[in-house]
Parts: C-alpha cells; structure tokens; sequence
C-alpha cells in the first residue's frame, strides 16, 4: 500500500435527483455553467458534442456515458457507481477528487488528460488509453487494464495496487518509483529504459525475460 492517502470526493449529504441527465448536461453547456450537486441514477449521458461540460459534486449510481465528446470536459468531486462509460473518448478531460466503483470502462480513452486525487475500484479497464496524460495520487484497486496504453505519460504518484497489466504497452512513460510488484505483467510490452527504478517480484523476472535477452533456467 502506498505511504500516501487519496482526497476523496467532496460530496454534500444531499443531492438533488429530481433532473434527467441529458437535460442537465445540455442547458448547462447553453447556459456555460456546470452541472453541480446532482444525483443521477440509471440514466443515460449521449450524443454530446462539442462545447465545455463540467460536473461538480455529482455522484452517478448505474448511469451510462456514450458518443460523449465534448472540446473540454471536467469532473470534481464526483462519484461513479456501477457506471457504463466503455470506449468514451474523453480527450483532454480533467478529473480531481473523482472514485470509480464496480465500473465498465473498456476502452476509455483520457488522452493528454490531468488526473488528480482520482480512485478505480473494481473496474474493468481493458484497452485504456492515457496517453500523454498527466496521473498523479491515482489508485487502482483490484481493476484489469489488459493491452492498456500508456504513451509520453507522466506519472506522479500512482498505486498499481494488485492490478492486471497483462500485455500493457508503454512508450516514453518512465515507471521509475512506482511499484509494480504485486501487478500482472505477462506479455508487457516495455523498453528498459523505461523500467529503470521500478518495483518489481523476483517472479516477475519470468516475464520481463524475453525484454531482458536472457534465458532463465531451473
């Protein structure tokens, strides 16, 4: 466990559920103000184009996200429970004080996104791409992130957890002071740059063999 604790999200004890999602989120973005102190459940966010939308204390409860691609796109002190946002392209999106739990999110896209005080708990997150994002006090609970995509990245403080990085792909995304060792790594596709200064099991020597140019025997 990290030496570190996450901010969480700052959430009022009362929350307004009495407007549709798609509602909310259009007349804000006609009015250029925020979606604030809301509490949306099983509803659906789609077709959302263009424009600036921003959610401020908002929690989510089994909601879906499709076709959302906003020019900018923002969530503080926001919660997600049991939501569907796979393969949402959130481009350039920012998060600060956010929690994922029980989330599909296959797919997301959060390139050249900043990422701050932001947990996953028991997500699924296969095929994610942060690329040329910005992750720092980010925490992975017990979430699979196979063929995951991390490019030019800059990672701060991270907490991989016990997280499934099967086939993972990283580029120019230095992991040196993060720890890796109680994470799946088979199939990683990595250069040893890159590797320098990470955390790692003497099991997992296995599969960084073949990156190495080793021959490991009994």
């Amino acid at each position: 466990m990290a030496d570190w604790k996450l901010d969480a999200p700052n959430l009022p004890e009362k929350l307004r559920a009495d407007y549709p999602l798609q509602r909310a989120a259009i007349q804000a973005m006609d009015d250029d103000e925020d979606v604030s102190n809301r509490l949306f459940t099983q509803q659906t966010l789609a077709s959302v184009t263009g424009g600036v939308l921003e959610f401020k204390a908002c929690r989510f409860d089994r909601c879906s996200f499709s076709d959302v691609q906003p020019d900018r796109m923002s969530f503080v002190d926001c919660e997600f429970i049991k939501c569907e946002l796979s393969n949402l392209a959130l481009y350039g999106a920012a998060m600060k004080r956010v929690r994922f739990v029980d989330c599909h999110l296959t797919g997301l896209g959060l390139e050249k996104s900043a990422l701050t005080d932001v947990a996953f708990e028991n997500c699924m997150m296969d095929y994610l791409s942060v690329s040329e994002s910005k992750l720092d006090r980010v925490r992975f609970d017990h979430c699979r992130l196979r063929e995951s995509l991390w490019v030019n990245g800059k990672l701060g403080r991270v907490d991989f957890g016990d997280g499934d990085l099967t086939q993972s792909e990283w580029s120019f995304t230095p992991l040196k002071g993060q720890d890796l060792h109680q994470c799946r790594i088979e199939g990683i596709r990595i250069a040893l740059p890159d590797l320098f200064g990470v955390r790692l099991s003497s099991g997992q020597l296995t599969a960084l063999s073949g990156l190495l140019g080793v021959v490991l025997t009994d």
